[in-house]
């Protein structure tokens, strides 16, 4: 590594950046932050070589500065990102603890990538003017606009950029893979065609910067708002006293006499448990819906009747919410009216028929005759 130059070791960490970065290992094993924290290393000193050797000017624009010169400009970039990942300190411990001041360590590179881009007019405006916001205060969170329609139409512009971006680029893969430079497609090609491509790649790696800082600024939000770690005091199991109070057999009733510190209205306040934004900053639990909510754990699982439909009808006539058919009586003599209808019936039947069967006129046919 001694013997080659900067641009060679320059590509040689960019091939290890990308191949970190698709690495499926774990990010808090030992393994990955050895190697996390031995190219962060190797990327700082190739920024102090860089800054030892002048390749860069504030005076400059982009377009006075040598093709090969614009890849060193992400030096910056790769360093912000790599410590985002970063759960190592300076000692060589990983501890989560670690995770805070790396954040910052990396807001502060990638905030320097943005100012050093905006000083040689590669970003557009809207990226200009988040920039200037984040000169002026570098803890700000208001990297987005507030209003959600505007902003929604943003990210959708940002991710279609991004895309196109990824698309053009998909050249430099062979060329940061690729071990012989005079062999490879990327050699060939044009000044102005790879001047062309190390911008583009300078523009999307400033929409990943932004992507970055505000990832950074949630994180260290709850970060921030985690408990303070404190040393257990640990004594020997043989001098650990006996809990009387732990669950045995002579004393399992099924149930504990611990209970939960209610809050009091004389010491605790509402905005002791609830922020103005409504987020709990303790934890705590409903009194009134507490045997509610145990009445369910201990229970069957679903609400069972509590009577049955007889017992229902009954309490919905004794409320008046239901009416009894009422049985009219029938009148006295029914039937016999019935037995009459159908003797007279009967009767009719048999006069009609002794009509048909004796027409009229039949009986005197032969005392008329002559």
């Amino acid at each position: 590594m001694d013997q080659l130059t900067v641009a060679e070791r320059y590509k040689i960490a960019i091939r290890s950046y990308r191949e970190i970065s698709d690495s499926i290992e774990r990010k808090d094993s030992p393994t990955y932050q050895s190697k996390l924290a031995s190219l962060i290393q190797e990327f700082t000193l190739i920024l102090k070589i860089i800054d030892n050797l002048s390749l860069f000017s504030e005076n400059e624009t982009i377009d006075e500065i040598t093709t090969n010169y614009i890849p060193f400009l992400n030096v910056q970039y790769y360093i912000g990102d790599l410590y985002t990942s970063s759960l190592m300190n300076k000692n060589g411990e990983i501890d989560i603890g670690n995770k805070l001041p790396n954040l910052t360590t990396a807001k502060d590179h990638i905030i320097n990538y943005l100012i050093g881009l905006s000083n040689y007019k590669i970003l557009n405006k809207p990226q200009s003017d988040l920039v200037n916001i984040l000169k002026r205060d570098p803890n700000t969170t208001e990297l987005t606009t507030v209003n959600p329609t505007t902003r929604r139409q943003e990210k959708i512009e940002n991710f279609k950029y991004e895309r196109e971006l990824t698309t053009k680029l998909k050249i430099l893969d062979e060329y940061y893979s690729s071990k012989d430079d005079e062999n490879n497609e990327f050699s060939k090609l044009d000044e102005e065609i790879v001047r062309e491509i190390f911008i583009d790649q300078i523009r999307l790696y400033a929409l990943k910067s932004f992507n970055l800082l505000q990832s950074i600024s949630m994180e260290s939000q709850v970060l921030k708002s985690m408990p303070a770690k404190t040393p257990s005091s640990q004594q020997p199991s043989s001098q650990v006293p006996e809990d009387k109070r732990a669950p045995t057999r002579e004393n399992d009733y099924g149930f504990t006499t611990r209970l939960e510190s209610l809050p009091q209205s004389t010491t605790n306040k509402i905005s002791d448990f609830l922020s103005g934004s409504g987020k709990i900053l303790k934890p705590f639990t409903i009194t009134s819906e507490r045997q509610r909510l145990k009445d369910k754990v201990m229970g069957t699982g679903q609400v069972l009747p509590s009577m049955t439909v007889e017992e229902y009808l009954d309490y919905e006539l004794k409320n008046g919410k239901l009416m009894k058919d009422e049985v009219k009586d029938k009148p006295q003599g029914s039937e016999d009216e019935e037995e009459l209808d159908s003797d007279e019936e009967l009767e009719k039947r048999r006069w009609d028929d002794w009509k048909d069967e004796n027409p009229k006129g039949a009986g005197n046919m032969g005392a008329n005759i002559g």
